[in-house]
């Protein structure tokens, strides 16, 4: 079982009353509060790649500028590990099981993804 917060920013306002509808539809995903231009929602999935696809569901939404998941637990990790499809799109560094994450520096910018 796997569930997770997630931020959903609108395109602006004049969508927020249609998402939250589309948002209705969308199974096991429980909208928690809403204001001007974001949703906070908890969705709930079997596992992490159910997890994605709802994910992507709600990315598709039409009025949906971006989702950004918050908070996300995971019961059995270590089984969704071994079912993750891991692409070449992915670095490296993530994927090399030696590098402790205390070690990895991260030198970008959120701030303009997040409103």
């Amino acid at each position: 079982m796997n569930i997770s917060s997630v931020i959903i920013n609108l395109k602006n306002e004049s969508f927020l009353g249609d998402v939250l509808a589309r948002l209705k539809g969308v199974s096991e995903c429980e909208v928690v509060t809403s204001q001007n231009t974001k949703i906070i929602a908890v969705i709930t999935a079997d596992d992490v790649n159910a997890e994605v696809a709802k994910f992507r569901e709600i990315e598709a939404i039409d009025g949906v500028g971006s989702v950004a998941m918050v908070y996300a637990y995971q019961e059995d990790i270590e089984f969704d590990k071994d079912k993750l499809d891991i692409g070449q799109d992915v670095a490296e560094i993530l994927q090399n099981e030696t590098i402790r994450a205390e070690d990895i520096v991260y030198n970008g910018h959120v701030g303009a993804k997040v409103k």
